[in-house]
């Protein structure tokens, strides 16, 4: 009877452990639409303090209307853009079929024939000899296949839309209890947790703060400068605007490479057309934008909330897109940001008894 008093606890434990795993296993389809909402949740959370407060306590109905907010804010305008981006990728589909021949790019390398003629001897010097003369149709296939690419990715992501919309529910639901019963959660799960009380706080807030920051600071800039891209392709008369703008709005979350994927080679394109002061006037709009958004806003947005080397945060988003898709821009820095915490603990912790 005692060696089975003995090994009650491990058998617990175990059977703890399996029904976590079988709980996991349910919520993995939702798993990414529970993050977001967790993520949102903790930027939202303060506001809704403070509306329950101005409402003398009314906890449903702020819930309810942050809900409400939420579906307006983001809901709403992302079926709108992805019908926009529909079009706009049909349309560009069609304009590349129609305009990006052998001939055309043939023309416009006669035109400027010297500085092909410098390239293949800048080449020739790093013992690089490429015959330009099948160039033209490398550039025609390269481009209608990555526009053919581009088409189909949206096509399949308008097909997505009842999809998407099923997640979002789920969103808009999780947020509404969380905002509610948030508190109770937390603590509960906190009490579950083999962690002393601090080191929860410690990567519980650490959590909050690169939510805020992805959110307000990143999500924000990201949304920024792609409707003022989108903007400024409309002013010079670019084709796509939206199309070009949601680019922008994606790599602006990108450390080293931002905006810039776009509008440099555009810039470039314009130079070697002819349209020289159209081009610096549009590299000037575009550099200005980047620089103002991602040196002067976004600091004063996210201050130092989150302390994270730009190398790291780089290989964490791109990880996190190869692993997780495009939801991988949020996830990544968030799953480097725990190990950090981790290792912070560690350090300060654990490291010690080892000395």
């Amino acid at each position: 009877m005692s060696e089975k008093r003995r090994y009650k606890p491990y058998i617990f434990v175990i059977i703890f452990l399996i029904s976590l795993l079988l709980l996991l296993w349910t919520v993995y389809p939702f798993i990414y639409t529970i993050i977001m909402s967790l993520m949102l949740v903790g930027v939202l959370h303060p506001a809704y303090q403070w509306l329950v407060k101005f409402s003398h306590g009314r906890v449903h109905g702020s819930s309810l209307l942050f809900c409400v907010l939420i579906f307006l804010g983001i809901f709403v305008p992302l079926v709108f853009l992805i019908s926009t981006l529909s079009v706009e990728m049909a349309d560009f589909y069609l304009y590349l079929r129609q305009s990006l021949t052998v001939e055309a790019v043939n023309r416009l390398m006669e035109q400027h024939a010297v500085w092909v003629d410098k390239v293949q001897h800048l080449l020739q010097r790093f013992d690089i000899n490429y015959d330009f003369a099948n160039f033209e149709e490398y550039v025609v296939v390269m481009g209608k296949t990555m526009g053919l690419i581009m088409y189909d990715q949206t096509r399949m992501l308008a097909g997505k839309v009842a999809h998407f919309s099923l997640h979002f529910v789920m969103m808009i639901v999780i947020i509404y209890y969380l905002l509610i019963d948030g508190t109770k959660l937390k603590e509960y799960i906190l009490t579950l947790l083999p962690m002393p009380r601090a080191q929860e706080t410690l990567l519980l807030a650490k959590f909050n703060d690169m939510s805020i920051a992805i959110i307000i600071g990143n999500g924000i800039a990201a949304i920024l400068q792609g409707i003022l891209g989108g903007v400024g392709l409309t002013m010079f008369e670019f084709r796509s605007p939206v199309l070009w703008g949601t680019v922008m709005a994606i790599f602006a979350f990108i450390p080293f490479i931002g905006i810039s994927i776009v509008f440099v080679p555009i810039t470039i394109y314009l130079l070697i057309s002819g349209q020289v002061a159209r081009g610096i006037m549009f590299f000037i709009y575009f550099s200005l934008l980047a620089g103002i958004v991602e040196y002067i806003l976004k600091p004063k947005m996210v201050g130092d909330r989150v302390k994270m080397h730009v190398l790291l945060v780089f290989i964490s988003i791109f990880g996190g897109i190869a692993t997780y898709g495009i939801l991988g821009i949020l996830l990544g820095p968030l799953v480097a940001i725990a190990f950090l915490t981790l290792a912070e603990i560690y350090l300060s912790t654990m490291g010690r008894a080892f000395n």
